[in-house]
């Protein structure tokens, strides 16, 4: 019988990794753990390039412009332009662009769309409504409502103040149902009962736009002449024009008589 001098050291198992490899287990955690990072990486590349990210350039100013013109502007080949409407404005240029969205200047990536309004070569025709008989407040709800407005207050006497005696349109009397261009102007002559005295006040509208300054007035039945100042060249100037004074000044009580013209300056 051998006898043992000295401990031996026991065997070590070798090739463990390979018996390891035959695991379907342990194959599909390697393959996980170096795949998925991979994958990752694959993917955020793939997105850089399909997003642009931090790739933008400013959106040109299309305003004014037809659309050949517009087509013409160099940033536009990055950009996809759409007419997505028509609309006819008085005092601006036919068949241009009146509005864009995304606005001028704003950040967008390459192919964005940019949708585009444009002014009309005719006014679409809207039909008349009849509001003789409405107070002042109504018949200017139902003209708005049918794309129309406000022209020139005149009053006459009579036994209900501010109810719509008569409507005119370029100083003819215009019946219900006729067609004229939308954003035309009608013309009303309103009734004032003398015995009651009835006046008005002259409100505050120094800093407002010009459509809310002549809303302000007409709801206090004032008449309104706009004067704007030489640093208006175009509509959308006049758009974005202030109220810088009025005469006469806003007048806390009720001394001015209905129908009182009152004299708009207004600049950018």
């Amino acid at each position: 019988m051998k006898k043992l001098t000295r401990e031996e050291p026991v065997p070590v198992k070798k090739a463990i990794v390979p018996k390891l490899w035959k695991s379907f287990l342990f194959r599909n955690i390697v393959y996980a753990a170096v795949g998925l990072p991979l994958l990752v990486l694959i993917i955020n590349f793939i997105l850089l390039l399909l997003t642009q990210h931090n790739r933008t350039f400013p959106v040109p100013d299309f305003l004014g412009l037809t659309l050949e013109e517009a087509l013409a502007v160099k940033e536009a080949k990055y950009l996809r332009l759409e007419i997505t409407d028509s609309v006819y404005v008085m005092h601006r240029q036919r068949g241009t662009v009146f509005r864009q969205v995304p606005e001028p200047q704003t950040e967008v990536k390459n192919n964005r769309r940019v949708l585009l309004v444009i002014n009309a070569h005719s006014p679409r025709k809207v039909m008349v409504p009849e509001v003789v008989g409405y107070s002042l407040r109504q018949a200017k709800a139902v003209l708005l409502s049918q794309g129309l407005s406000i022209g020139k207050l005149s009053y006459e006497p009579d036994i209900a103040t501010n109810n719509v005696l008569a409507q005119y349109y370029k100083g003819r009397v215009i019946r219900q149902g006729s067609e004229i261009a939308a954003g035309s102007e009608i013309d009303l002559t309103l009734g004032r009962n003398v015995e009651l005295g009835q006046r008005t006040v002259i409100p505050s509208v120094t800093g407002l736009s010009t459509e809310s300054a002549t809303d302000l007035l007409l709801d206090n039945s004032l008449n309104y002449a706009l004067h704007y100042d030489a640093s208006v060249k175009n509509y959308a100037d006049s758009l974005a024009a202030r109220v810088y004074r009025q005469l006469p000044s806003a007048s806390p009580s009720n001394i001015w008589n209905l129908g009182t013209t009152v004299e708009l300056y207004l600049r950018p």
